[in-house]
């Protein structure tokens, strides 16, 4: 009895150190890619061609429209505010900081404990869309210090390197944040519905920046730039799909085989080939 106990202790403990070891490694592995996935990203602009220029500039000058009407759609935002609008814009509250950090290590978390490369990586992907673009944000909204609407000074008042809360109105991180996750989420399934859905609330959050003073609508038109962009370049990205990539080239290969069958106490040879897909 005590072999057997003894036995089965020691295979158990064989078996959680092989699992913690492969736990590790992906981890490991994640956190290189995680790194990779933003040095990408922050050296992105060195790497544009005409089309990336083209599209940078196009968001400027959508920015820049934004910036011709943040007046009046702030008047707009402020009208009118009633019970249902306040209980229905209270999701800047809830979509996004802390509930997104949760969903996205709950996320990974799920996809390591199930032995699942597919969730883990939409963990991975959630982490460094909203952590990459939160950066970005961050870093902008200290070197512009735009004040924020309820401050009353302006939608034109600046003050550079600054982290006054007052003060970092432009982007708007909550924005950027909710565009960030949804457009990862967005990717995951080819559904219009679907994507829909998280674009929908997505778009919700940055207008409830807009109805609560907290922001611009310029600040909130390059939060969802800043946040689309990063999320589609980070779901795009070569690291993010290399288990498919490696899917394809396992399953699309050429393959050969050699029978042999007996015909008449005779051995016949066969040479097969063929191309799976």
């Amino acid at each position: 009895m005590k072999t057997k106990l003894i036995s089965f202790i020691s295979g158990l403990i064989f078996l959680s150190s092989v699992t913690s070891a492969q736990v590790f490694d992906k981890v490991g592995s994640d956190i290189g890619d995680f790194l990779k996935v933003g040095g990408s990203v922050f050296s992105a602009p060195f790497h544009f061609d005409s089309g990336d220029w083209t599209n940078f500039a196009i968001t400027a000058a959508v920015v820049g429209s934004g910036f011709l009407f943040d007046n009046t759609v702030r008047k707009l935002s402020q009208q009118d505010h009633t019970n249902f609008k306040d209980n229905l814009f209270d999701i800047d509250r809830y979509y996004m900081t802390t509930y997104a950090a949760i969903a996205t290590a709950g996320i990974y978390g799920v996809g390591l404990l199930a032995n699942s490369d597919k969730i883990r990586n939409v963990g991975v992907q959630l982490g460094e869309s909203v952590i990459y673009a939160g950066v970005i944000t961050v870093t902008l909204k200290s070197l512009l210090g735009r004040s924020r609407p309820f401050t009353e000074r302006g939608h034109a008042d600046f003050h550079p390197f600054t982290v006054s809360d007052d003060k970092v109105s432009f982007p708007s991180g909550h924005a950027t944040l909710s565009f960030a996750f949804s457009t990862v989420m967005a990717n995951q399934v080819d559904n219009i519905f679907w994507k829909a859905g998280w674009f929908g609330a997505a778009g919700l959050v940055s207008y409830a920046r807009l109805y609560h003073d907290k922001h611009w609508l310029s600040d909130v038109v390059m939060s969802g730039a800043i946040g689309y962009l990063v999320g589609r370049f980070v779901v795009n990205h070569s690291l993010n799909n290399k288990n498919e990539e490696q899917a394809i080239e396992k399953t699309n290969k050429p393959f050969y085989s050699v029978g042999v069958n007996f015909r008449e106490n005779r051995p016949v040879y066969s040479l097969n080939f063929g191309y799976s897909f």
